[in-house]
């Protein structure tokens, strides 16, 4: 049987290439998400008068829009950049911190901040009176591209909830390694226990 004869050298074949696996899949990077939490268009009852007092509409509308950006990864994520279509006509950034404007020669809006730190998030609120919103063109960094996700309101599970299901996870992983050390064995010895 090929396995028996040449076992030790295929084990020792695919340590690294498990190993490069791991690394590839597990290794320190930037990693922005975005959502969009909520919007909400409100119907203000006051009507829209123009500079001659004329009505033009009866009633206006507010629309609002919030976005969230994490840095899910482990890696800061440097020259972080949120492009919208247009400007808003009012923006909010939370928690309060430096960032710079700049409006493209085709209109588009950006906002650039210096970094994004792991598990740093950004909030975003933007607002327009009787108009459209921009859409979310692009958030960026000079690591990677954001990934867009839903976010949807979820209820708090208690700690020790959190513990029990962490144990039995992590029991769950050591067993699974116990049986394929013991199928190897059995696969490479012909032995039930490696003797």
């Amino acid at each position: 049987m090929i396995l028996q004869t040449y076992g030790k050298e295929i084990f020792s074949l695919l340590v690294p290439f498990v190993a490069w696996v791991l690394n590839t899949l597990f290794r320190s990077r930037a990693k922005l998400v975005i959502a969009r939490p909520h919007a909400f268009t409100f119907l203000v009852e006051q009507p829209l008068v123009d500079t001659s007092g004329n009505i033009v509409s009866p009633t206006q509308t507010m629309v609002t829009s919030s976005y969230f950006l994490a840095n899910a990864g482990r890696e800061t994520a440097t020259g972080v950049e949120i492009v919208f279509n247009w400007k808003p006509y009012c923006i909010n950034i939370w928690p309060a911190r430096h960032y710079e404007e700049r409006v493209e020669t085709d209109r588009r809006y950006s906002i650039t901040f210096a970094s994004l730190s792991p598990r740093e998030h950004i909030g975003i609120e933007i607002f327009n009176i009787n108009n459209q919103l921009p859409e979310l063109v692009i958030a960026r960094s000079d690591q990677c591209v954001a990934r867009t996700t839903n976010m949807l309101p979820q209820p708090v599970v208690s700690a020790w909830k959190r513990r029990v299901a962490v144990f039995l996870l992590f029991a769950g992983l050591a067993a699974s390694i116990y049986v394929i050390t013991l199928l190897l064995q059995f696969l490479v010895l012909k032995t039930p226990y490696g003797h």
